[in-house]
């Protein structure tokens, strides 16, 4: 499941890229409408400095981000392909100034800096990446994780091993065409000393 949903995003990414009204249309109004509510239930502003792990070839998170509330943010993929075509993305939208794209890997990516990461569900290996981040993230960080909703049991099993890192709320994703079982779940997570 989780590398299909990979291949799904990887397409649709990509579809958006170089389709504009489907990115237009469908990606930036359906999933950018997800985007948008968890970006309020777990309270980003514009204040925040954000990370995002896993921007892909159209960076919708980092788009969205910057229309809605105006943030600045850093989006990072270990595809130079994908790192490309979404600097291409964001020079078209004239959002250089806000958003800024990186090649790297959520890994070994320097978080110390951030007020918010997010990670796509796309991002891997998501249990390594997430375990970089518990490590180095700063203390009151906000820490937001998005995984498939058939494969987030091991995801809950390692936030909940963790003695300094909290659910704080979660939202469950299920616009056209991720009917359950097949959204996403979006962890709002925080760190504390």
């Amino acid at each position: 499941m989780k590398n299909i949903s990979g291949y799904y995003w990887y397409i649709v990414d990509n579809l958006a890229f170089k389709l504009d009204k489907l990115a237009e249309r469908y990606y930036k109004k359906s999933i950018g409408a997800e985007y948008r509510r968890e970006y309020k239930t777990f309270d980003i502003s514009k204040e925040d400095k954000v990370l995002h792990i896993g921007s892909g070839a159209f960076p919708l998170t980092e788009i969205t981000l910057a229309e809605t509330i105006g943030a600045t943010v850093v989006g990072i993929d270990s595809s130079m392909k994908a790192v490309n075509s979404a600097d291409d993305v964001v020079h078209k939208k004239n959002l250089q100034d806000k958003i800024k794209i990186n090649y790297g890997n959520g890994i070994d990516y320097p978080i110390n800096d951030f007020d918010v990461v997010i990670v796509s569900s796309c991002a891997s290996p998501m249990v390594k990446i997430v375990e970089h981040i518990f490590k180095t993230a700063k203390n009151n960080s906000k820490i937001v994780v998005r995984e498939m909703e058939a494969s987030v049991k091991p995801l809950i099993r390692y936030i909940n091993m963790q003695r300094n890192v909290f659910i704080v709320k979660k939202i469950d994703h299920h616009p056209f065409p991720f009917l359950k079982p097949f959204g996403w779940q979006s962890f709002y997570l925080i760190k504390k000393e």
